[in-house]
């Protein structure tokens, strides 16, 4: 990396933090003529409220391409500017664990990030209509929180518009229905301004981190009409280094240019980002105490990502989306040994293009979807537990689905079929042959889904939906069972029953019981075989699983001044049957309960956050290596908080933020590979922001 504007080994303040430093101090002397010139700024309504709002970010909005049917929005939550900052969070799959019902696991190896929803499950995700590849846990991890200006989690996946049914990429990426869809859409501005931030931050026993982002951007209408456009650019650099006897430190570059324009009723959206950075691999910590001595890291990971959106609205009642786009990911792994001087690198590569098509008809009070995505993938190098990957697949899906309105609107039926083929061109994992025939398609998968809304009153809304998937293959070709028994196409069907209630601004209350039954689920056993390259795999069984459990979410405004989120997710079953014996998971390979929470107020010119997570223990993991028994996992509880305070200096406002991240400085993992990776444990940090 070339940018450092901070030295790690002094920690000495950026020229820019300095001056951040120097005007809060030269304020903080004359609190008056500060407090007077802060009465004169001009209150303007919330930049998240649903006036505010672009239209194309509105969950029910027809000009949204990720438009979410009127019975599912119970189960989709949507994490804005304004929590995100109420967060503060480390990094964004940092930010996703504070979801309800989500947990967001984490280990020292190739692959760094897990996420769950509601207890398992394979999840796509979707940056400004490109689908992203199976390695988005690598691309996303050192994505500005910057570059975001919302995160909608969709969980159920009953969406059926939203993306393919199945994972893109090689014909070893995985087998499994998608089980919902984590949506990120990036900033635009509102209007003619700009901000630039820094931040230092110490972890305990840890070396000083930074970081800085700059963000410019514009709108402009036309004189006569509502035409308009707006352009915008990013850019971005942390580095969060650390000690070799922890080796978990990261850093990246990042720039990012959005550009945009409506005339008349056509509107369009361009997106251009890319970035390049270090990941390594955290040192695991055995249930001996011994230290992993892998000197395993990325360096460098680069990711290149374009976009396009566009909509056409030919009149009130019928509209077109379209959305293209492309991600270029690149990683070199390098592999050394703390006891050794041993070095070996291997590159690896893979361009994924993707196009989304759907047209959205309004007659009375019927809606009609119809839409389709095509996906290409390519792919070359050794990655993950494979020494060689070479693979050209693509997945082409379609979609059509029906909502009607009656009783002005009472209540909602909605009903939808989807369709999504996988074509393998080629595909290996051995540089002798094809794992598969050239030109094959795959059985397709296909799913339908239906769902029912009910304004029960004023106060009560009560919805369901069902979902019932066949993925059609068994999905991956290097899967194999000791017995040579063939695998089977993975089953499902998922029930979702919410109350949402609205019974005053301080307790709006959601409650949803969820059902997950899966036939012919695959998972590694500890067992291993050698192909003829000598590359090493473990060996497969597949078993039925099935995940119940109730969802409470509540939310609400105490006064004009605080406001707070609450949730809990409660699994009263996951078991896996296998061979006619059933076992309950709970506790073992899962937590029981989950609880987040999220408090703010404001006062004056302070705002006050206090976030927590806290989640049961569970005391198996399962990993490339095999399967972890009697160790212990989860069982924690973190708490974060931070103030921040405004201070106007000319013609901008400066913001000062002190924040730390588990207070409580809580030794926990949350996966057990060759070790434990544990949390850093307590941080705390200082962010200085200027808007103007």
């Amino acid at each position: 990396m070339n940018i450092k504007w901070i030295s790690t080994k002094n920690a000495f303040i950026s020229p820019v933090t300095a001056a951040f430093l120097c005007s809060t101090i030269a304020l903080q002397a004359n609190e008056t003529s500060v407090y007077k010139y802060l009465a004169t700024i001009e209150v303007k309504a919330d930049s998240n409220s649903t006036a505010n709002k672009r239209d194309d970010l509105k969950l029910d909005s027809v000009t949204n391409l990720y438009r979410v049917e009127s019975t599912a929005q119970a189960g989709t939550q949507v994490l804005t500017q304004k929590e995100i900052d109420a967060y503060a969070p480390k990094n964004f799959f940092d930010l996703l664990d504070k979801a309800t019902g989500v947990d967001a696991t984490y280990q020292g190896r190739k692959h760094p990030y897990f996420l769950n929803i509601r207890g398992g499950g394979n999840i796509t995700y979707i940056l400004d209509g490109v689908i992203l590849p199976a390695s988005a846990d690598r691309i996303l991890q050192k994505i500005p929180m910057a570059a975001i200006e919302e995160i909608q989690i969709v969980r159920g996946s009953t969406a059926l518009s939203l993306a393919p049914s199945i994972g893109i990429g090689a014909s070893n990426s995985g087998s499994g229905i998608n089980t919902g869809f984590i949506i990120i859409r990036t900033k635009q501005p509102k209007e003619t301004g700009g901000s630039i931030s820094t931040y230092v931050e110490k972890a305990n026993s840890q070396p000083t981190a930074h970081g800085q982002d700059v963000y410019l951007g514009t709108r402009f209408t036309s004189k006569n009409s509502s035409d308009g456009g707006y352009i915008s650019a990013m850019a971005s650099t942390y580095d969060r280094p650390s000690k070799d006897s922890w080796f978990d430190g990261s850093d990246a570059d990042a720039g990012m240019i959005n550009g945009g324009f409506n005339v008349g009723r056509f509107n369009l959206n361009l997106m251009g980002y890319k970035d390049s950075g270090s990941f390594e691999m955290q040192r695991g910590v055995t249930v001996a105490g011994v230290l992993d001595n892998s000197k395993w890291y990325y360096d460098p990971l680069k990711t290149s990502i374009y976009s396009a959106d566009m909509s056409m609205k030919w009149n009130e009642n019928q509209i077109t989306l379209f959305s293209l786009g492309k991600v270029n990911y690149q990683q070199t792994e390098i592999n050394e040994n703390f006891a050794n001087t041993s070095h070996v690198e291997k590159h690896y590569e893979e361009n994924t293009r993707s196009y989304s098509l759907r047209h959205n008809a309004t007659f009375g009070n019927t809606l009609i979807q119809l839409g389709g995505q095509l996906s290409n993938s390519k792919g070359f190098g050794p990655n993950l537990s494979s020494s060689y990957n070479r693979f050209d697949t693509s997945v082409k899906g379609w979609s059509a689905s029906v909502e009607q309105k009656l009783y002005d609107g009472k209540v909602v039926l909605d009903a939808g079929y989807r369709r999504d083929m996988k074509h393998i061109n080629y595909s290996s994992t051995k540089a002798t042959n094809n794992d598969a025939n050239n030109d094959v398609d795959m059985a397709p998968a296909t799913i339908i889904a239906a769902g029912a809304l009910w304004h029960i009153n004023n106060t009560f809304t009560l919805s369901g939906r069902y979902f019932k998937g066949d993925e059609g293959t068994s999905g991956d070709f290097d899967l194999a069972t000791q017995s040579g028994d063939p695998l089977h196409p993975e089953k499902q069907d998922r029930v979702e029953v919410s109350l949402e209630a609205s019974i005053a601004p301080y307790f709006k209350p959601t409650l949803t019981w969820f059902d997950v039954d899966i036939k012919n689920q695959k998972s590694a056993t500890t067992n291993t075989y050698t192909d003829t390259d000598g590359n090493v795999y473990y060996y497969y069984t597949e078993s039925d699983a099935h995940r119940r459990g109730i969802e409470l979410a509540i939310k609400g405004n105490i006064g004009s001044n605080t406001n707070y989120q609450f949730g809990w997710t409660h699994m009263l079953d996951n078991s896996n049957t296998v061979n006619g014996v059933t076992t309950d998971t709970v506790g073992i390979e899962t937590a029981k309960n989950s609880f987040t929470a999220l408090l703010s107020h404001s006062w004056n010119n302070y705002r006050f956050n206090v976030s927590a997570k806290n989640i049961d223990e569970w005391n198996q993991s399962t990993s490339a290596m095999g399967v972890a028994y009697n160790v212990n996992l989860g069982g924690y509880t973190s708490v974060d908080a931070n103030i921040e305070k405004d201070f106007a200096f000319n013609n901008f406002i400066v913001t000062g933020k002190l924040y730390g991240r588990n207070l409580g400085n809580e030794r926990y993992a949350t996966r057990y590979t060759t070790g434990y990776y544990y949390d850093r444990g307590r941080t705390l940090g200082l962010e200085l922001r200027a808007e103007f």
